[in-house]
Protein backbone atom coordinates (compact mmCIF):
# COMPACT_ATOMS: atom_id res chain seq x y z
CA UNK A 1 0.00 0.00 0.00
CA UNK A 2 2.77 2.48 0.89
CA UNK A 3 4.03 2.01 -2.60
CA UNK A 4 0.43 2.68 -4.32
CA UNK A 5 0.43 5.52 -1.97
CA UNK A 6 3.17 7.63 -2.44
CA UNK A 7 3.07 6.62 -6.50
CA UNK A 8 -0.44 8.26 -6.34
CA UNK A 9 0.47 11.59 -4.67
CA UNK A 10 2.41 12.38 -7.74
CA UNK A 11 -0.44 10.76 -10.10
CA UNK A 12 -2.60 12.82 -7.95
CA UNK A 13 -0.63 16.21 -8.09
CA UNK A 14 -0.49 16.06 -11.67
CA UNK A 15 -4.10 15.15 -13.27
CA UNK A 16 -6.22 15.92 -10.18
CA UNK A 17 -4.83 18.41 -8.20
CA UNK A 18 -6.15 21.57 -10.42
CA UNK A 19 -9.58 20.61 -10.03
CA UNK A 20 -9.62 18.83 -6.35
CA UNK A 21 -7.05 21.33 -5.26
CA UNK A 22 -3.63 19.84 -3.60
CA UNK A 23 -4.90 19.30 -0.10
CA UNK A 24 -8.38 17.33 -1.63
CA UNK A 25 -10.17 20.69 -0.55
CA UNK A 26 -12.42 21.14 -3.46
CA UNK A 27 -13.67 23.68 -5.06
CA UNK A 28 -16.79 24.42 -3.36
CA UNK A 29 -20.05 24.78 -5.99
CA UNK A 30 -17.50 23.50 -8.80
CA UNK A 31 -15.75 20.57 -7.81
CA UNK A 32 -16.06 18.25 -4.71
CA UNK A 33 -13.51 17.79 -2.09
CA UNK A 34 -11.91 14.37 -1.64
CA UNK A 35 -12.05 14.65 1.71
CA UNK A 36 -15.03 12.23 3.76
CA UNK A 37 -16.50 12.41 -0.30
CA UNK A 38 -19.24 9.85 -0.51
CA UNK A 39 -17.77 8.01 -3.65
CA UNK A 40 -13.92 8.11 -2.07
CA UNK A 41 -15.01 6.87 1.15
CA UNK A 42 -17.65 3.86 -0.13
CA UNK A 43 -17.76 1.41 -2.17
CA UNK A 44 -14.25 1.12 -4.34
CA UNK A 45 -15.85 -0.44 -7.47
CA UNK A 46 -18.04 3.19 -8.03
CA UNK A 47 -14.53 5.10 -7.35
CA UNK A 48 -12.97 3.43 -9.91
CA UNK A 49 -16.08 3.76 -11.99
CA UNK A 50 -16.08 7.58 -11.79
CA UNK A 51 -11.96 7.90 -12.51
CA UNK A 52 -12.08 4.84 -15.29
CA UNK A 53 -15.29 6.81 -17.05
CA UNK A 54 -15.53 9.74 -15.76
CA UNK A 55 -19.25 11.27 -14.68
CA UNK A 56 -21.28 12.62 -17.41
CA UNK A 57 -23.09 15.85 -17.18
CA UNK A 58 -20.12 17.12 -15.02
CA UNK A 59 -16.32 18.06 -15.04
CA UNK A 60 -15.36 15.26 -14.26
CA UNK A 61 -13.28 13.47 -16.98
CA UNK A 62 -12.51 9.76 -17.74
CA UNK A 63 -9.01 8.67 -17.23
CA UNK A 64 -9.15 5.56 -18.71
CA UNK A 65 -7.04 6.90 -22.18
CA UNK A 66 -4.98 8.95 -20.11
CA UNK A 67 -3.35 6.66 -17.30
CA UNK A 68 -2.46 3.66 -17.27
CA UNK A 69 -4.13 0.91 -14.90
CA UNK A 70 -1.18 0.86 -12.20
CA UNK A 71 -1.86 4.79 -12.08
CA UNK A 72 -5.35 4.67 -12.06
CA UNK A 73 -4.50 2.04 -8.93
CA UNK A 74 -2.53 3.90 -7.04
CA UNK A 75 -4.34 7.44 -7.50
CA UNK A 76 -7.27 5.43 -6.06
CA UNK A 77 -5.61 3.84 -3.14
CA UNK A 78 -4.10 7.67 -2.41
CA UNK A 79 -7.35 9.65 -2.28
CA UNK A 80 -9.12 6.76 -0.44
CA UNK A 81 -6.67 6.61 2.16
CA UNK A 82 -4.83 10.23 2.39
CA UNK A 83 -6.91 13.75 3.29
CA UNK A 84 -8.00 12.48 5.90
CA UNK A 85 -9.63 9.55 4.64
CA UNK A 86 -8.41 5.87 6.00
CA UNK A 87 -10.59 3.63 4.33
CA UNK A 88 -7.62 1.23 4.62
CA UNK A 89 -8.13 -0.66 1.24
CA UNK A 90 -5.63 -1.11 -1.95
CA UNK A 91 -6.83 -0.93 -5.25
CA UNK A 92 -5.07 -2.91 -7.79
CA UNK A 93 -4.70 -2.62 -11.26
CA UNK A 94 -5.77 -5.88 -11.91
CA UNK A 95 -9.28 -3.74 -10.80
CA UNK A 96 -8.56 -1.26 -12.73
CA UNK A 97 -8.52 -3.57 -15.73
CA UNK A 98 -11.91 -5.61 -15.21
CA UNK A 99 -13.38 -1.79 -15.30
CA UNK A 100 -12.09 -0.62 -18.54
Amino acid sequence: MQDLVAHGETVYQANCSACHGPTGAGIPGAFPAMTGSAIVMGDAAAHIDIVVNGKAGTAMAAFKNQLNDVDIAAVITYERNSFGNSVGDTVQPSAIKNAR
